[in-house]
């Protein structure tokens, strides 16, 4: 009678695995030869195009980078007009990268000291609102000021108002705070005022400097209303 032998499983190395697998890799390409070089010459574009990419950019940054220089020397001496296009050509060639938005801003400001908040307005909307960076920050401050002076009043408020939820630090929300006070009064909102002072002295230390400031500020909306 016939014993019931337990079933093997088929013992091998690991090169043996792998001998075998080479060889249906092998076995398989004789068979697609087409299809292989096919693979293999996208394989080759796809690396020698990234590396391309990469390269352009490099050189590009650098090149971004050293333009400004120029312009911001060129800006400090030259008349307004030509400051603005200096930079407005600097724009078209290199908006698109991270040293874009230092000319956005120095463009910005610019518009702003001339007068032309709506200008201010629509270069930093380009690039604003932004909460990620401090460039990005200072961009959306920038663009909160413009609004202001446009008396784009409901623009400024929506601003403020997320600059000084999402602001990392105390002097950021503490800008902010008065930023969205000073929008809130302009639009005849004393109650609204009044609590975004509160807010103000409750987010500062207890020997905060500012605090005695805001006060004075709550104190005087309070006595208005009497």
């Amino acid at each position: 009678m016939a014993r019931n032998r337990p079933s093997r499983r088929p013992q091998g190395t690991a090169d043996d695995a792998f001998t075998a697998r080479t060889l249906e890799f092998v076995a398989w390409v004789r068979n697609n030869t087409q299809t292989a070089i096919i693979g293999l010459v996208a394989i080759v574009l796809l690396v020698g195009g990234t590396i391309y990419f990469l390269t352009q950019r490099s050189v590009q940054y650098e090149q971004a980078a050293a333009q400004l220089e120029v312009v911001q020397g060129t800006v400090a001496t030259s008349p307004t007009p030509e400051a603005i296009a200096e930079i407005e050509s600097y724009l078209a060639r290199f908006g698109g990268t991270p040293y874009g938005l230092e000319a956005r801003l120095l463009l910005a400001e610019i518009h702003l000291e001339e007068g032309n908040p709506d200008r201010a307005i629509d270069t930093l909307l380009e690039a604003a609102p932004s909460y990620r960076t401090s460039l990005g920050l200072q961009a959306t401050f920038l663009l909160a000021i413009a609004y202001e002076d446009a008396e784009r009043w409901e623009e400024a408020e929506e601003v403020y108002e997320a600059l000084k939820e999402r602001g990392e630090y105390t002097f950021q929300r503490r800008e902010a705070g008065e930023g969205l006070a000073r929008v809130l009064l302009a639009q005849g909102d004393s109650v609204g005022a009044k609590d975004a002072f509160r807010a103000l002295i409750a987010q500062e230390e207890a020997e905060s400097p500012y605090i005695q400031y805001f006060e004075m500020r709550l104190a005087e909306l309070t006595r208005g209303e009497g």
